[in-house]
Formats: C-alpha cells, sequence, structure tokens
C-alpha cells in the first residue's frame, strides 16, 4: 500500500516531465528547420524582433572598415575589408536613426569590432547625444545573402547617399 502511494505521488511529476520534454524537442526540431542566418535560404529580416540576436565569434578590424549600409533599426551590413567581404551586423538594441545618420563610429575595448565584450556602433541622435547601439552578432555573408538582406531592407549606404546627391546637384542646375 505504501508503494502504491508512492507512485501515485510521482504521477504529476512524471506527467510533467514527459510533457516538457515533449514541448522542448519540439521546439528543437523547429529551430534545426528554421534558417539562421541571411546565408541560409528562407532567412527573413525582421523589422523588430522579440529576442535577442544569437552571438557569433566573428570580429572585424576598424582601420579595415570600407562602407556600410542600414538595412532598419535592427540590421545593417559592413564591408570589411573592402567591397568584397559584407558582413551582417545584429544589434540587440533598435539604433533610432541610423538608416538616416551619414556617419557613424565604434566603441570597444580594442581595435576591433565584435559580438560580445559590448562592443557598440555609436550614432549622433536628433539632440545631438550619442546613441549606442549594442552588437549582437556579426556574420559574415555569402552573395546570395548579401543579396537576400538588401532586398530586404531599407536604407542606403554613404556611396549612394552621395550619389543621389550629386544626382540631384545635377538635376538642380540642370533645370536654371
Amino acid at each position: 500500500m505504501n508503494r502504491k502511494k508512492k507512485f501515485v505521488n510521482l504521477m504529476p511529476a512524471l506527467f510533467l516531465l514527459i510533457f516538457f520534454s515533449e514541448t522542448y524537442s519540439m521546439q528543437l526540431k523547429n529551430n534545426e528547420s528554421s534558417p539562421k542566418s541571411a546565408n541560409d535560404e528562407g532567412y527573413i529580416l525582421e523589422q523588430s524582433r522579440d529576442k535577442l540576436p544569437r552571438s557569433s565569434n566573428q570580429c572585424l578590424f576598424f582601420r579595415s572598415i570600407y562602407d556600410w549600409k542600414a538595412l532598419n533599426r535592427y540590421n545593417l551590413i559592413i564591408w570589411s575589408p573592402g567591397r568584397n567581404n559584407p558582413y551582417h551586423i545584429e544589434l540587440n538594441n533598435p539604433c533610432n536613426g541610423i538608416r538616416f545618420s551619414e556617419t557613424i563610429g565604434f566603441s570597444s575595448k580594442d581595435n576591433r569590432l565584435c559580438s560580445y565584450g559590448g562592443d557598440s556602433i555609436l550614432i549622433n541622435s536628433p539632440g545631438g547625444m550619442l546613441d549606442r547601439c549594442t552588437i549582437g552578432s556579426i556574420t559574415r555573408l555569402d552573395k546570395e545573402g548579401l543579396d537576400r538582406l538588401v532586398s530586404q531592407g531599407r536604407g542606403r549606404s554613404l556611396s549612394e547617399k552621395k550619389l543621389h546627391m550629386q544626382q540631384k546637384n545635377n538635376n538642380t542646375l540642370g533645370k536654371k
């Protein structure tokens, strides 16, 4: 009788253990099938999100950064070194105004921009204060990943902004 009572007392705990292990295995299957980075087919660039990006061990040297393009408040592409080496930068927090910023700065403990250690992107906010946007992950992009991100993102690179301003000035001069 005593053994039967102990078994009955363990039934709810056993049920919960089985239930949560099944739920966890279903989540793992869903995570395995979903694209992990922009290099994976079906990746969707989120305009806002409910979870932090997964951390990576990629780093870039400040002096090798060639250009950048803001896609939205959470995502940007940095080319380093040169135009043939794009990296997807995911930010932990929204970086308001980054799409309209002409310049960005970096904050780090060394000369490298990494996704660990609290490295940040700095932009001038409209009030004149510096906005600090912590980097969540840095992912090296292949050609398809770059095309996938650019087609989903908004914003222009600095060189595109300069070209646009030149075209605008040329059009203004031509109308006079």
